[in-house]
């Protein structure tokens, strides 16, 4: 059983050869890390290499990150045996030192699973919009508990898959049992949010999504107001292009109705905004009890 690690690049060099040695550090460390440098015009290349990783170089690909990590896993997998491991990570995130450790103990005792990482920030810096996305994470993280550690998305910022479910999903494309181009690839290039949309493959292929507590992964936050907007815009705009390309089913009912009360609590906010205008329109003043202020 080996542990492939498979990195996509553009123009990281700031942060790939940390990125790198830290996979070299984990407690069980891969068998061999493959950077995908996609498009790099900076030293990304030279900096992996550097590192003691293998590097793949290509031109920029349209379909960017979904794009770079197909051409990479096609020269990876057909070296691979069925129940070894791809680990497929952001070049800017750095998994806690046990990720692979505790993702493989929980993959070998179940070859139906995939392991996902957990959101974590760095304990550096402070604003009121670094606290808004960590305490969202840390929610989340909850959420995952309460479930046993099953997670609903399989994050790309760090996720370790058995070569066989891989394999499975490419099978299923080419046959049609997922929605979408007949084509041997893994990540769907028509999606915006790939990530989401494998694992809407993997979930509808019977497989299972987990996120175990000891799999936490430091990526930072959005800095600005305008990044954190444009990256929930493209989230939310890859979830209903996503659900729209599966329909409505078994497993995609659960995604409909999240997506549903979501825009149930974006409206109430509208609605509770127009009441205290309305309010204060029709008599001068607004006047809330202290027991909702509190709320």
């Amino acid at each position: 059983m080996s542990v492939t690690a498979l990195i996509p690049a553009h123009n990281e060099d700031q942060w790939i050869e940390k990125v790198v040695r830290n996979l070299w550090a984990q407690t069980c460390p891969p068998s061999r890390i493959v950077v995908a440098a996609n498009g790099c015009t900076d030293n990304t290349a030279g900096r992996a290499s550097a590192a003691g990783a293998v590097v793949f170089t290509s031109p920029k690909d349209p379909h960017k990150k979904a794009g770079a990590l197909n051409k990479a896993l096609a020269r990876i997998l057909p070296d691979l045996e069925d129940d070894d491991y791809v680990f497929i990570q952001d070049a800017d995130t750095l998994p806690v030192p046990g990720w692979l450790e505790s993702a493989l103990e929980l993959t070998e005792a179940n070859p139906l699973v995939v392991a996902s990482g957990r959101y974590a920030s760095p304990p550096t810096g402070w604003s009121l919009l670094r606290i808004v996305q960590e305490n969202e994470f840390a929610r989340d993280g909850r959420s995952i508990d309460r479930r046993q550690d099953r997670t609903r998305i399989v994050v790309g910022t760090s996720a370790l898959f058995r070569v066989s479910i891989l394999r499975a999903v490419i099978a299923a494309r080419v046959s049609g049992r997922l929605p979408g181009p007949r084509v041997p690839e893994v990540f769907s290039v028509q999606s915006i949010t790939e990530d989401y949309e494998l694992t809407l493959a993997f979930k509808t292929l019977g497989f299972q999504t987990m996120s175990p507590r000891a799999c936490d992964a430091v990526t930072d936050v959005m800095t600005t107001v305008p990044a954190l907007w444009t990256q929930r815009i493209r989230w939310q705009r890859g979830a209903f292009t996503d659900l729209r390309t599966y329909g409505l089913n078994k497993v995609t009912g659960w995604y409909y109705a999240s997506q549903l009360l979501g825009l149930l609590g974006m409206l109430t906010v509208v609605l509770v905004a127009a009441q205290i205008i309305l309010v204060v329109h029709t008599y001068g003043h607004y006047s809330p009890a202290m027991v909702w202020l509190a709320t």
